[in-house]
């Protein structure tokens, strides 16, 4: 079954949307990655928000708990200090009066008894009230101070309107206790609710969001924003109080607003000691804001990846295509070209071949008429030199010395020829006893001229030892041949190993040397680069050489300068 996918999936269409199927996997991997990477931030963002909320109502509970200790102190200190018997006391109400100077949030101070009888009235100094009661017992503190009591001796009301300032106040009650532990009277203290209201600015995080300070019966001591239109109102009945703060008295909330819509997350601590409860809140657009924004942005740019990576694999299916139909095509002329090179190869094998066989038949059949014209140029010469005039011993000698020469040039092309006729497989064989073979062979030569032939330790290799005798033979000889009348002949052969596996043999001598530009045409067939008359040869030797040399695998050239000798060297592999 996979095997037939596979199948299908190389002779079918698919390789054609490899690419952009590719190109989609990746998008799909990277939407998912980023979508989870987005939720996971946006999890941040609302953890973040949550710890400042909370932080912020912290802070604000710490400002209305000192607000509310230092007060309820004063409060405190008052109803002890105070004997509702023996007021007026101008001593302490001028006492208290100064002190007032340090509570800008308290407008005025009354004192009532048992009965909620205005008996006293403490204000700053210089401050004049623009109102007075002398009754307070109709008040809504009054009646649930007296129930309360004395389980309860602090007691926050709701806001009224102060019947000594005129102006919406908070009355703080404190109840003062008579000598026998009996309800003796009431401390009232008018709070200035701007106090309250401007400690919920100071950590309004943003208008919408919202910061409270509410009675733990939902009614509204301070608020930002709307402070004055939110005075006095009760959120008994909202989500926050009816879900939240009624079960703990701390937390966060998360809940879609009444009056507004807007999800909200709002923290929340209650102030045990004084019935009161802090709010601050944000809203999650805010909250989210900034997640808003990069994830948009994100959004845009996975886009843009996207768009860009589909793109590219698109254009890379289109160069698939193409380089499918061009690889086809390409396949295609190779093969032609292949059977093309195949058939000139087959053809020019049968060519050569037909040359090499032409090549050895006629030196062959040339061979017994060139020995019988040679024969008898040979007996004319000495039956007759002498008896005729000088200028027809001259012409004999003319003809039995081409006829020489034409024998070594036959010769030398069978020679040339018999390479490679027979494929004779290649052995392990001793160099150095060739060159020494080939050396005795130039026995006649090297005496002649007093040359100094020296052969160093030389390396086996695989190769055909009667051809390769033939190498050194040519080589040796030529070294002899083109030597300087100057100085005696100086040779010398020898073999280096090289890292590739192949043997380098030279064979150096000082003698005349070749001109650089004729460095490759020596190893062309029948090419001299001396007159006859100079130095004998046919021009056949080291074109041999380089036959020899290239059907064992090597190669041959030449490193020589005019007057500096000659090196010639080749390669062979080695045994």
């Amino acid at each position: 079954m996979v095997r037939t996918l596979a199948d299908f999936a190389q002779r079918g269409c698919f390789w054609r949307f490899r690419g952009r199927i590719t190109a989609l996997a990746l998008i799909v991997v990277l939407s998912a990655n980023w979508g989870w990477q987005t939720l996971r931030d946006r999890d941040i963002e609302i953890a973040a928000a949550e710890t400042r909320v909370t932080d912020m109502a912290r802070a604000a509970e710490y400002q209305v708990d000192g607000t509310m200790r230092s007060i309820a102190a004063l409060m405190e200190e008052i109803a002890d200090r105070i004997d509702p018997d023996a007021w007026p006391d101008a001593a302490l109400q001028q006492w208290f009066s100064a002190r007032l100077a340090g509570f800008p949030e308290i407008r005025n101070i009354a004192l009532t008894d048992a009965r909620g009888r205005v008996f006293g009235v403490i204000a700053r100094p210089g401050q004049t009230l623009p109102g007075w009661s002398a009754d307070l017992s109709d008040r809504e503190y009054f009646i649930n101070s007296v129930k309360q009591f004395p389980a309860r001796r602090f007691y926050v009301p709701k806001p009224v309107v102060s019947r000594f300032s005129h102006q919406a106040s908070i009355p703080l009650v404190q109840t003062i206790v008579g000598q026998h532990g009996e309800l003796a009277g009431l401390v009232l203290a008018g709070v200035d609710p701007a106090v309250f209201r401007d400690q919920m600015n100071a950590v309004l995080i943003e208008p919408e969001g919202g910061a409270s300070l509410i009675r733990s019966d939902g009614t509204f001591l301070g608020r930002m924003p709307n402070h004055d239109q939110s005075l006095g109102q009760s959120v008994a009945a909202s989500p926050l109080f009816r879900d939240h703060v009624s079960r703990a008295p701390q937390g966060v909330a998360h809940f879609v607003s009444v009056t507004d819509g807007n999800e909200k997350i709002v923290a929340f601590r209650s102030l045990a000691n004084y019935s009161m409860v802090v709010t601050v809140g944000i809203t999650m657009r805010t909250a989210l804001a900034r997640w808003h924004h990069q994830s948009i942005a994100e959004a845009v740019v996975l886009v843009v990846v996207a768009f860009s990576l589909f793109g590219l694999a698109w254009l890379y299916d289109l160069r698939a295509v193409a380089t499918r139909a061009l690889t086809e095509q390409l396949a295609a002329s190779r093969d032609l070209l292949e059977q093309q090179v195949a058939e000139r190869t087959a053809h020019l094998a049968a060519t050569n071949a037909e040359l090499e066989q032409f090549a050895y038949v006629a030196s062959h059949d040339l061979q017994e008429p060139l020995r019988t014209i040679s024969g008898f140029l040979q007996l004319l010469a000495r039956r007759y030199h002498g008896k005729l005039d000088a200028e027809a011993d001259e012409f004999i000698d003319f003809a039995v010395n081409g006829a020489k020469r034409m024998g070594t040039l036959i010769n030398d092309l069978l020679a040339f020829s018999r390479v490679g006729r027979n494929e004779v497989p290649d052995e392990p064989c001793d160099t150095e006893a060739l060159a020494q073979t080939a050396l005795t062979s130039l026995g006649s030569a090297v005496a002649e001229c007093g040359a100094s032939i020296s052969i160093g330790p030389l390396p086996r290799v695989w190769c055909r030892p009667a051809e390769l005798q033939s190498v050194f033979l040519n080589l040796m000889g030529n070294a002899v041949k083109y030597r300087d009348e100057a100085r005696p002949p100086v040779v010398t052969v020898s073999a280096t190993a090289e890292a590739d596996g192949m043997v380098r043999f030279a064979v150096s001598d000082n003698g005349i040397g070749i001109e650089a530009e004729y460095h490759d045409r020596i190893f062309g067939l029948f090419q001299r680069l001396h007159p006859r008359d100079r130095f004998e040869g046919t021009g056949i030797g080291l074109a041999l050489c380089r036959k020899i040399v290239d059907r064992h695998g090597g190669r041959i050239w030449v490193e020589s300068a005019p007057g500096e000798g000659t090196t010639m060297l080749f390669t062979l592999r080695a045994a």
